[in-house]
């Protein structure tokens, strides 16, 4: 008896079975195959029409279709924070000095990043007010909170507010003695211009 190597250990029937199974899925790719199907690009519509862009036009007699713009609805007011009560009488914060507000100014670039990060990411039309209570002791400016604020968003104004909650009073920096010890409003406006 011939050994006809590792052939001769499977059945013949099961050998047809094998190549038959190996033979079905290359006719199914070959079946498939892309270059045996008609081209779908040659019944696509193309425009042929031939634009002269060395003209000029004049865009003035073009109609459009769109509905007029709404009113603006936004009012800007100034705030003030809510009033402390002492022995039962009402006192207001006064406004800030010029020498706190000059500050505020020098660091506006906090408050923008508050308004940007926080605020038109989020609502890219976010507008707004907000009044500032700041507190000033005998070494510079102790505390910042939102006292009042207004936004056109309230979710975004929020997340401002919060944020200028964090950052103000670590932002704002004044002289020792520059501003008499108190509390003090501070107007902030937001718009997205």
């Amino acid at each position: 008896m011939m050994n006809n190597g590792p052939r001769s250990f499977i059945p013949r029937r099961l050998r047809a079975r094998l190549a038959t199974a190996m033979v079905l899925p290359m006719v199914a790719v070959l079946a498939a195959c892309p270059k045996d199907k008609p081209a779908k690009r040659d019944t696509m519509p193309v425009d042929t029409t031939h634009l002269d862009t060395t003209q000029r036009t004049d865009l003035s007699s073009i109609q459009s279709n769109l509905p007029p713009a709404e009113p603006d609805t936004f009012k800007q007011r100034k705030l003030t924070p809510p009033a402390n009560s002492g022995g039962g009488s009402q006192l207001s914060v006064p406004a800030a000095p010029s020498e706190l507000t000059e500050a505020v100014q020098r660091e506006q670039s906090m408050t923008k990043f508050c308004y940007t990060e926080f605020g038109q990411k989020s609502d890219p039309t976010l507008r707004g007010n907000v009044a500032m209570v700041v507190t000033v002791g005998a070494g510079g400016i102790t505390n910042a909170t939102v006292g009042d604020a207004r936004w056109s968003g309230a979710a975004a104004g929020k997340a401002v507010n919060n944020c200028l909650n964090q950052k103000a009073k670590l932002a704002w920096k004044l002289a020792p003695g520059a501003v008499k010890p108190g509390k003090y409003v501070v107007q902030l406006s937001f718009s997205g211009a």
